[in-house]
C-alpha cells in the first residue's frame, strides 16, 4: 500500500514541509513545492536510483539527526532536509517522524535503514580495497584510539579483528591512559549529557541495572529490590550510578550503617567477579551485552535500569583528517548505529 502523500506547508520548522492540507496557495512554500516537483521529475526521468538522497538518508538514519548528518557530509541542515523530502516523495512514504526540532525513524525508515546500511558498509570496504590495489590508499596507517578501559576490553576489542581483516592497511593502537588522550586521533569519552552534549556526539547510550549469575537467584529469595541486600553487592570506583542511588530510586530504605559493597576496578573486573558468582553488580548493558546474551549474567528485576551516563565520540581534530582516521571514525559510528533500532546487530 503506498504511503501517505506529502504536501507543502508553511509552518514546519525544518524547511516549510508538513503533512496535511496545503495551507498556502502562493508564495515561498508553493515555490519550494514546484522546485521539488521539477527536481523529482528530473530524477525519475534520468537515473531511477536517487543515490544522493539515499546516501544522505543513510547518514541521517545512522546518526539520528539531520544536523549531525549535515556536519558529516559537509552540507547545511536545510539541504539534508530537502534531500530527505525528495527521497520520501520518490518512495511515497515518510522515512522520519518530525518531533519538534528533532527527528526519529518511522517504521518504514527503520526497515529501509536496515537494508541500506550494510550496502554502504560494503561500498566503503570495496572503495578502500580498490584504492589499496591501485596504490592510492595510505598503507600501514597508524590510528590511535583513546577509550575508557572497560569499553576497550568489553566492547571495542571483540570488534577489532573484523575491522583489521576488512582494512589490513590500517594499524590500530588502543589506549586508556588519561594522560595520553591528547595524542589520540579518535577519542571516546564517558559521562553525562550536561558535560559532553555540546562538544561531542552521542555514541552509545548506556542503561545501568543490577546483574548477577543465575545461581544467585536459584533459591527464590530475591523477589523485590530490597531483597538484593541479602546478597553481596559489587561496585566500581568509576560508575554512573551508585548502589545508594539505585536503592533510593527503588524506594528501599537503608539503615544508618549504609552499604559496604565489594569494590573492583575497573568495571570489566567487576563484571568478571559477578559472572563467577561473587555477588550482584550495578553495571552497564553495553559492557555486559555478551554476558547477558549467553546467560552468564541475568537481571533480577527487568525494567529497573537507569540511564545516567553515556559514551561520547569527540569530533576529529582536523577538518580534513587522514583517510585512515576517517575510516576508523566512520567504522566506530557504524558499529554504534548497528546497536540502535533499525541496526544490524
Amino acid at each position: 500500500m503506498p504511503g501517505p502523500r506529502l504536501r507543502p506547508g508553511s509552518d514546519h520548522p525544518d524547511g516549510g514541509w508538513t503533512r496535511g492540507e496545503n495551507r498556502s496557495t502562493n508564495g515561498a512554500p508553493m515555490a519550494r513545492w514546484r522546485r521539488a516537483r521539477r527536481e523529482l521529475a528530473g530524477i525519475m526521468v534520468g537515473s531511477r536510483l536517487p543515490l544522493r538522497g539515499i546516501a544522505i538518508f543513510e547518514a541521517a538514519a545512522r546518526l539520528g539527526s539531520f544536523r549531525a548528518a549535515a556536519a558529516e557530509l559537509r552540507l547545511t541542515p536545510s539541504a539534508v532536509s530537502h534531500q530527505i523530502r525528495l527521497l520520501e516523495l520518490i518512495l511515497g512514504v515518510s522515512l522520519f517522524v518530525r518531533e519538534g526540532r528533532g527527528v526519529s525513524l518511522s517504521a518504514d525508515g527503520v526497515d529501509y535503514a536496515r537494508s541500506v546500511r550494510p550496502l554502504f558498509q560494503r561500498l566503503r570496504k570495496a572503495t578502500h580495497d580498490i584504492a589499496r590495489r591501485s596504490g592510492r590508499a595510505e598503507i600501514n596507517n597508524l590510528v590511535k584510539i583513546h577509550t575508557p578501559p572497560s569499553l576497550a576490553s568489553r566492547w571495542l576489542l571483540p570488534r577489532l579483528p573484523r575491522f583489521l581483516s576488512d582494512f589490513p592497511g590500517i594499524d590500530i593502537r588502543v589506549n586508556s591512559d588519561p594522560s595520553l588522550s591528547d595524542e589520540a586521533d579518535v577519542v571516546i569519552a564517558f559521562g553525562d549529557a550536561e558535560r559532553w552534549q555540546h562538544q561531542a556526539r552521542l555514541f552509545l547510550l548506556e542503561t545501568t541495572q543490577p546483574l548477577c549469575a543465575p545461581a544467585l537467584l536459584a533459591g527464590g529469595q530475591i523477589r523485590k529490590p530490597g531483597d538484593l541486600l541479602l546478597l553481596p553487592l559489587i561496585s566500581t570506583r568509576v560508575t554512573s550510578l551508585s548502589w545508594d542511588d539505585w536503592f533510593q530510586r527503588q524506594k528501599v530504605e537503608l539503615d544508618q550503617a549504609g552499604l559496604k559493597p565489594i569494590q573492583f576496578n575497573p568495571s570489566h573486573l567487576a563484571i568478571d567477579a559477578a559472572v563467577n558468582g561473587l555477588g550482584v553488580i550495578l553495571e552497564s548493558d553495553i559492557l555486559t551485552r555478551e554476558d547477558l546474551a549467553s546467560g552468564r549474567l541475568v537481571t533480577p528485576f527487568p525494567g529497573s535500569g537507569v540511564v545516567a551516563a553515556s559514551y561520547w565520540l569527540l569530533p576529529l581534530k582536523e577538518t580534513r583528517a587522514p583517510s585512515a582516521v576517517e575510516t576508523v571514525y566512520q567504522w566506530l559510528l557504524d558499529q554504534a548505529a548497528s546497536e540502535r533500532p533499525g541496526g544490524d546487530a
